[in-house]
C-alpha cells in the first residue's frame, strides 16, 4: 500500500490543483495522502471529501518554514492532522504576506543578477508558483543551459534576499502545530546540503515528533546529490532513509513517507513495506 504524507498544489509553490493531485494518488494507488502546501491550508477542507469520494484518505497538513540558524539554512516542518482552525488561518495568512512582501524585493534583486550574468535575461515578472521555478523556467526558454543546482544557488546568496517581517522559529512552528492539535514531523532532513544530525538536533529539542522518510531522487539540487549517477542517487537515498530510521527509533519519533511531489517530474508515493516501517499512527489522524 502506498501513502504520500507531503505533496504540494499550485495553492503554493506545486503546478497542479488539489482536485488533481488527489485524482493522481487515487490513479497510483495511493490510500493515504497530505496535502502540505507551504504556510497554507487553502486546499482544505473540499480536499478531504475529494479523497473520499477516490478511496484516498486525506489528513489535513501544511508545511511551515522556519527562519535560519546557525548552521543550517533553514528547517522545514510538515504538521499532520493539524485542526484548520481560523488561529490557524490567521497566523498562516501573516507569514505567506510578510514572505510574499519580501519575495517581491527579492524577485527584483534576482533578475538584476542573472541579467549581468546572462546578457538579454528577460525578468521573471511572479513569485508565483516561486521565483526558483519561474527563474529556471525562464531560462530554459532563453535556450540557457542553467542546471537546478546552479540557479539553485543563485536563489540561495543571501546577498539578494530582502528581509522577512515575520518568520518562525522551530519552536514556534513545532508549537503552532502541537496547539492545532497536530503531529510536527521533520520534513526532509537532508535537504539544502544541511547536517542532518544538527537539525534532527534541534528538532528534537523543539519538541518534534516523527520524521520523513522521503525519495531524495527528487533533491539533486542538493550539494549531496547534483553530480551522481541515477544508480548512485538511489543508493544515497536508500542510506540517507536508513540513518533516518535508525535515528527515529534511536529517539523514539514516529515515521512517515513522503515524495514532496510538486508536479508530474516528482512521481507521488511510498510503500512502507520497502524499509519495513510502522505508519499505522497515521491512519489516527
Amino acid at each position: 500500500m502506498m501513502i504520500d504524507t507531503h505533496v504540494h498544489t499550485c495553492l503554493s509553490d506545486g503546478l497542479e490543483t488539489p482536485e488533481t493531485v488527489v485524482s493522481l494518488a487515487a490513479e497510483s494507488g495511493i490510500r493515504l495522502l497530505s496535502i502540505t502546501d507551504h504556510d497554507r491550508v487553502k486546499a482544505y477542507p473540499s480536499v478531504i471529501s475529494l479523497g473520499e469520494a477516490r478511496g484516498v484518505k486525506v489528513i489535513p497538513g501544511v508545511e511551515m518554514t522556519t527562519m535560519d540558524e546557525p548552521g543550517f539554512t533553514c528547517m522545514h516542518i510538515v504538521g499532520l492532522g493539524i485542526d484548520i482552525c481560523p488561529e490557524a488561518v490567521s497566523v498562516l495568512d501573516r507569514v505567506v504576506k510578510a514572505q510574499d512582501a519580501a519575495n517581491m524585493g527579492f524577485l527584483d534583486n534576482v533578475n538584476d543578477f542573472l541579467a549581468r550574468r546572462y546578457p538579454g535575461w528577460e525578468p521573471v515578472t511572479s513569485i508565483y508558483p516561486s521565483v526558483f521555478m519561474n527563474a529556471l523556467q525562464n531560462a530554459k526558454s532563453m535556450g540557457l543551459q542553467v542546471s537546478e543546482k546552479e540557479m539553485l544557488d543563485v536563489i540561495l546568496n543571501k546577498d539578494l534576499w530582502t528581509p522577512v517581517e515575520l518568520e518562525l522559529t522551530v519552536d514556534e512552528a513545532v508549537g503552532y502545530i502541537k496547539k492545532w492539535g497536530g503531529v510536527p514531523v521533520l520534513a526532509h532532513p537532508f535537504d539544502f546540503s544541511n547536517d542532518a544530525g544538527l537539525v534532527l538536533k534541534r528538532f528534537l529539542a523543539a519538541g518534534g515528533e516523527a520524521v520523513e522518510v522521503c525519495k531524495y531522487r527528487y533533491k539533486v539540487r542538493s550539494d549531496a546529490l547534483s553530480g551522481l549517477s541515477h544508480d548512485e542517487l538511489m543508493k544515497r537515498e536508500r542510506d540517507m532513509n536508513l540513518w533516518t530510521i535508525s535515528q527515529a527509533r534511536k529517539h523514539g519519533l514516529k515515521l512517515t513517507m513522503a515524495s514532496d511531489h510538486h508536479d508530474e517530474s516528482r512521481t507521488m508515493g511510498m510503500d512502507p513495506a520497502e524499509y519495513g516501517i510502522d505508519v499505522q499512527w497515521l491512519y489516527q489522524l
